[in-house]
């Protein structure tokens, strides 16, 4: 979440991010803007969830400004509540990679990780066809959702060890395991937003997500 910070090396302060047209509890999800201070909500985010590796500040402020496309953060009421950094492999342009998932606990349970992730199919479609990720066997809750992505576009996830837990230094550290979700058919891309819409209707329920790309 975005909170006050002292002794910042930001040459201004960030601006705020407009105003989106949103009801009250509403979660909008949008790309991340480095004026709007969405590198620091980022790093506050990953800081705060208690279970994904330490970075420096500096890199989420490269991903909202350089890898804005390919990224994604999530906010309620103005305040930042999860994000998505990923990235085009420049060798493999047809795969987005994420990097890492962040949700704060305030709105976990809602299904803002899947959410965030077919936004961003969404928006990069059809120029993606495959989905990466890597996840350590004892994260469950990554597991399921990288899976549950697959059965919601009808295609296939391939699952195998890309990084050893040996390759790394201290701590003893887990295999890091490639999930590779695809190929991707915009169609299905199409039909699978359009579904969610028709549902959210026939439940008389408003979405509880927005995504827009601005």
């Amino acid at each position: 979440m975005t909170l006050p910070r002292e002794g910042s090396s930001s040459a201004s302060k960030p601006v705020a991010a407009p105003p989106q047209e949103a009801e009250d509890g509403l979660i909008v999800v949008r790309r991340p803007r480095l004026e709007y201070g969405d590198g620091g909500a980022m790093w506050r985010l990953a800081i705060e969830s208690g279970v994904l590796e330490e970075n420096a500040e500096y890199t989420y402020h490269m991903f909202s400004h350089y890898f804005g496309e390919t990224s994604t953060v999530a906010e309620v009421d103005g305040r930042a509540v999860g994000f998505v950094a990923g990235f085009r492999p420049p060798y493999r342009q047809d795969s987005l990679f994420v990097w890492q998932i962040a949700v704060d606990e305030s709105v976990r349970g809602r299904g803002l990780a899947a959410a965030m992730l077919h936004g961003l199919i969404r928006r990069l479609s059809p120029r993606i066809h495959y989905l990466e990720a890597t996840v350590t066997p004892s994260n469950e809750p990554s597991t399921r959702t990288f899976r549950g992505i697959a059965r919601d576009l009808d295609t296939g996830v391939s699952e195998e060890i890309l990084f050893p837990g040996d390759r790394f230094h201290g701590p003893s550290h887990e295999d890091e395991v490639l999930f590779r979700i695809g190929p991707i058919d915009p169609e299905r891309v199409a039909e699978y937003a359009l579904r969610q819409e028709q549902q959210a209707a026939a439940n008389g329920i408003r979405n509880l997500h927005k995504v827009v790309d601005s």
